[in-house]
């Protein structure tokens, strides 16, 4: 499979595979880019948008073979967006993982997608878990 490359069902019922990636920046909204015909073409519209300033890192969650694809987003603003699509086509849901109440830098997800590390402006990096309600928990702080 290539890289950023998502199985889905094709109309004649085999697997195909998929091209995106995501994309954030000074316009404050997240975008989700697919390769079609060799070209990148934005795939959600409108563009996703909860933050109030940058979005300074976005990064894919692995998702293992699964239908549902999650999308996480660190902002200036402080906040950490999770967006996840249930199955390929449908809306984007985001819902807000945590306020830092200082910039949020950079993300990174586990090799395999259960776990988020978050790196914000007070030199700290955390990481996150979804239990099994689907609510976020930040399981450790790793200190500087």
């Amino acid at each position: 499979m290539a890289p950023g490359a998502l199985i889905t069902t094709g109309p004649s019922g085999q697997f195909e595979y998929v091209q995106k990636l995501a994309s954030g920046g000074c316009d404050n909204t997240v975008k989700v880019w697919k390769l079609t015909n060799g070209s990148w073409r934005m795939d959600c519209f409108p563009a996703l948008q909860m933050h109030k300033d940058w979005v300074r890192d976005v990064a894919w969650a692995p998702n293992l073979g699964l239908p549902k694809s999650t999308i996480a987003s660190a902002s200036q603003d402080g906040t950490v967006v999770i967006w996840t699509e249930a199955k390929e086509g449908e809306q984007w849901e985001g819902r807000i993982l945590y306020d830092f109440k200082t910039p949020v830098w950079r993300l990174s997800w586990s090799l395999t997608g259960n776990i988020l590390a978050v790196s914000d402006g007070n030199d700290n990096v955390t990481l996150w878990k979804e239990a099994v309600d689907g609510e976020w928990q930040q399981v450790t702080t790793v200190e500087p």
